[in-house]
């Protein structure tokens, strides 16, 4: 029997299927070989049940991609893309065949408006240029700040271990801690992790400005997001002003190309806030992951517009993207007829938007 492809609605079924093939590639403790993490990525979603692009050989799944609903506004329209994620085929058979038998069912996807891609690395790159023809339209940015500036140079082998680390890397961290506190002392924004009624998080939302495309944040959205990951742990802060709120700033602590980072995961919040309340109402996360032992803080997402424009100013860092190991691009296209520009000026993804971190 040659392989077979199936375009399905995922569900119960498919989770035990999904594991056994992620574990072959990823072992037992990867996210993605957890049934509790896909049963929470694939059907409880708010946004809408996920699409699965299985490809069976004997009855047994070897390849899958899969299409998240993720949901975006502009101009007070709503559109659906299909946020190609978890690619993924059998070491057995890999090859062109299966290859373009997955591209195929690409092609089969209905009930979205266009299609999405955030390609994490240059193997998954080559799949949408070469074979999908999909198109990209910009790179996400890198943002840092290096917390532990010694560790980061020892780790790269540009710096021995010794005492001239210990001397670069105290001052270092007394700098930023006192940034960081003066800065939160002298802003007017207060910061709380009590999680908001419902209501106030959709009046949020609501409030956003409608000439910028930004993924939907509704308060459903946000709780599972954040909330309810049995996998992937999150520290929300809320922004209020004079006890209305007024944004939020989520992070998650994880170990990235070998180093202890803190992501900042999303920044969402009414269009008036400055650069300087974005850096006060974060510097408690950051000052707390550096006081853990954190190397560095990161900002992964399009910088160039929304509240992560705002947010990853200083002491935020951008690395100029000659210097990245490797880059994420976004891809995208339409399936129906267009229904806004994709640019990095009106796009604005956050890894809020995606589904990894």
């Amino acid at each position: 029997m040659g392989l077979e492809l199936r375009v399905e609605t995922f569900s119960e079924e498919h989770i035990e299927p999904y594991v056994r093939l992620s574990r072959v590639e990823y072992g037992d403790h990867a996210a993605v070989s957890q049934a509790n993490h896909l049963r929470w990525k694939f059907i409880e979603n708010p946004q809408g049940l996920s699409i699965g692009i299985n490809l069976y050989d004997a009855g047994e799944l070897v390849g899958r991609m899969v299409a998240l609903p993720r949901k975006f506004l502009f101009q007070g329209k709503t559109f659906t893309a299909a946020h190609i994620v978890d690619f993924l085929v059998h070491p057995q058979n890999r090859g062109m065949e299966s290859l373009l038998q997955l591209v195929t069912g690409l092609k089969k996807l209905s009930g979205f408006d266009l299609q999405l891609i955030m390609a994490p690395n240059p193997a998954g790159a080559a799949v949408w240029e070469k074979f999908v023809k999909m198109p990209g339209h910009f790179d996400l940015d890198v943002a840092m700040v290096p917390l532990r500036p010694a560790a980061i140079l020892q780790s790269s082998g540009k710096l021995q271990s010794g005492k001239f680390g210990q001397l670069l890397e105290w001052p270092w961290r007394f700098l930023m801690r006192t940034a960081n506190s003066t800065g939160a002392a002298l802003n007017r924004i207060k910061v709380e992790s009590k999680w908001p009624d419902p209501a106030e998080l959709d009046q949020l939302h609501n409030l956003n400005s409608e000439d910028r495309v930004v993924g939907l944040r509704s308060a459903a959205y946000i709780e599972w997001r954040y909330r309810q990951s049995p996998v992937f742990q999150y520290n929300v802060s809320f922004l209020r002003d004079k006890g209305a709120l007024c944004g939020y700033f989520v992070t998650r602590r994880t170990v990235y190309n070998g180093f202890d980072c803190l992501f900042v995961v999303d920044a969402f919040g009414r269009p008036e806030l400055t650069a300087g309340e974005w850096r006060a109402a974060s510097s408690r996360q950051v000052a707390q992951a550096s006081a853990d032992g954190a190397e560095m803080a990161m900002i992964l997402g399009n910088t160039g517009c929304g509240s992560l424009a705002a947010a990853s100013g200083m002491p935020f860092l951008t690395v100029p993207q000659r210097f990245l190991p490797r880059k994420t691009t976004v891809y995208a296209q339409w399936i129906s007829s267009p229904g806004f520009p994709i640019r990095r000026d009106n796009f604005c993804v956050a890894l809020g938007d995606s589904d990894v971190i």
